[in-house]
This record gives C-alpha cells, sequence and structure tokens, in this order.
C-alpha cells in the first residue's frame, strides 16, 4: 500500500481547511492507499476550530504548530523539514489550504505515483478563476521572470515530490525563498498534471499586490545566478544597439534597471539565507498536535 502525506500551509483559514478536508476525505474513497495531512499552522492569530467527525478515508490529521509567522514558503518548508526528521518515507503532496488547489487531482496523482513513486510531479495551471486586473499582472509577470531567468514556472505549490527526494530539496536555500522555484531549480525531470486554480472556498483572499510582487521576487531570486548572466548579456547587447555610445539614454536606463534588479533579489536571498542558513526550521516549532 503506497503512503502520502499531505502538507497544507495555513494562517487564520480553519474555515477553509474546514470544508477541505472533508473534500480530500471523500476523493480518496476506493483508494488503496494510507493518506495523513500535516497542516503547518503559521502561527495563526485565529483560533483553531477544526473539527472533522465523518473521516474515514484520512489515517491521520495533525497540526504542526509554529511559534512565529513565517508566510507560506517557510511554513511548507518547514513542514517538509518535519517530516525529514521523522524519517517519514512515502510520496509529499503539498498544496494550499484555501481550496484554490482542487483536491480532485489528489487522484492524478495518486495514479501516476503508482507507476513511478520516486516521480516529482507539478501541477500546471491552464485555466484560474481570477479577476482581470489579476491575471494581466501574472501574464506580465510570467513574461518579465521568463525574460530574466529562462524559466516558465506555470504552477505553485501544488506539487508531489517522493521524501527520497527531501535531501537534495534541501541541498540549499531556495526552498525557504520559493518551494515552487526550488523544484524547477533541483528537479529538472518532472511530470506535470494540468489543472485549473479554483476560487477560495470561503473568504477573502489575504494576500496583497505588494505581497504578491514580493513573492514573485522571491521566486526569481532563486535563479538569481542566471538573472545576473542574463542581464550581463541584455546590457551588452543594449550597448551594441546604442552604437556602442556609453551615454546613450537606452543603454543607461537598462543597465541601471537590471544593475537595481540584480541587487534587490540577491539582497532578498541573502537575508532569507541569513534567516535560514542552518536549514533548521525545528527551532520555530511549538507543538503538533493529533486531530485524529
Amino acid at each position: 500500500m503506497n503512503k502520502y502525506a499531505i502538507v497544507i500551509p495555513s494562517f487564520n483559514d480553519w474555515d477553509c481547511l474546514n470544508l477541505l478536508i472533508p473534500k480530500i476525505d471523500e476523493f480518496l474513497k476506493n483508494q488503496d492507499v494510507e493518506v495523513n495531512i500535516l497542516i503547518v499552522n503559521d502561527a495563526s492569530t485565529v483560533k483553531n476550530n477544526l473539527s472533522f467527525k465523518n473521516i474515514s478515508h484520512i489515517k491521520k490529521i495533525e497540526v504542526l504548530n509554529l511559534k512565529n509567522n513565517v508566510k507560506a514558503q517557510i511554513a511548507i518548508a518547514s513542514g517538509l523539514s518535519y517530516l525529514r526528521k521523522e524519517k517519514f518515507d512515502g510520496g509529499i503532496i503539498v498544496m494550499d489550504g484555501d481550496g484554490q488547489d482542487n483536491p480532485k487531482y489528489i487522484l492524478d496523482i495518486i495514479k501516476e505515483t503508482q507507476k513511478n513513486p520516486n516521480t516529482t510531479i507539478v501541477l500546471n495551471r491552464t485555466k484560474r478563476e481570477d479577476e482581470l486586473l489579476f491575471l494581466i499582472f501574472y501574464q506580465l509577470y510570467l513574461f518579465f521572470s521568463f525574460f530574466m531567468t529562462f524559466k516558465y514556472l506555470k504552477y505553485g505549490v501544488y506539487t508531489y515530490l517522493h521524501s527520497s527526494s527531501l535531501d537534495e530539496a534541501f541541498s540549499t536555500n531556495d526552498i525557504y525563498l520559493a518551494y515552487p522555484a526550488s523544484l524547477a531549480k533541483h528537479f529538472k525531470n518532472k511530470n506535470s498534471i494540468s489543472t485549473e486554480r479554483k476560487k477560495r472556498i470561503i473568504g477573502e483572499s489575504k494576500n496583497s499586490y505588494f505581497a504578491l510582487t514580493y513573492y514573485a521576487l522571491k521566486i526569481i531570486a532563486v535563479f538569481r545566478k542566471q538573472v545576473l548572466i542574463n542581464s550581463s548579456a541584455y546590457i551588452l547587447l543594449s550597448f551594441l544597439f546604442s552604437g556602442l555610445q556609453i551615454f546613450s539614454l537606452i543603454f543607461l536606463c537598462i543597465t541601471t534597471f537590471l544593475i537595481a534588479f540584480n541587487i534587490l533579489i540577491f539582497s532578498i536571498a541573502n537575508r532569507i539565507n541569513k534567516l535560514y542558513k542552518t536549514n533548521n526550521t525545528s527551532s520555530n516549532i511549538e507543538n503538533i498536535k493529533k486531530l485524529i
């Protein structure tokens, strides 16, 4: 029997989880698998009101409580680090807890990994149920990030990797910057499943455009060395197209922007590296509580 752990980071999303986890349980009906759920409570300020009375297909649900709020990416890394230290042996599914990651695709993950449990799987978003302004900015981000990194990342945290891949995932601190980008960097051979990204089950998103922009910068920062190489090439090209004129307006604008951008993303990466240079988040774990 294949064994899976579903890692779900959460900050004040108890109402969503009360709806999401029974859906997961329902989709697991008739599946010959053992599934545990690890909710990473990112120092929520709203009291935990989780209550599961009719769960019959999920073997265990635990809440890993963090002392300090560290945001979703580091919360995910905290959950994965915990499983690694506990020597969990099996498949690991990471997903958001607000319902935007459709739980029905867990069945596709299970089907795919029954062929090869050690594969890494990403769920590409072919359709998003978001407002027009967000979709416009999202497409601009995809273009800009590809321009800077040569990576086209259309997937988020909804992914699968095997526990045997955790050592490689934690071989650098990139996982603390942006978990999906770290998968793209460390695991070249990945399978993909096409999905749609749903709306939240309940309530409004807590993410501001500023927070989303900062997250986008952290994704790009994972590939900072490639960004530096690409930026150098773009500066050279702009110099050539400006007629070899150092004081050309186009050359100066492009050079100034790219230098400032590289300083920014290297600064972001350096800050995260200083905070988590030991690859150890255990000091931020308050306790772990079993719900079922």
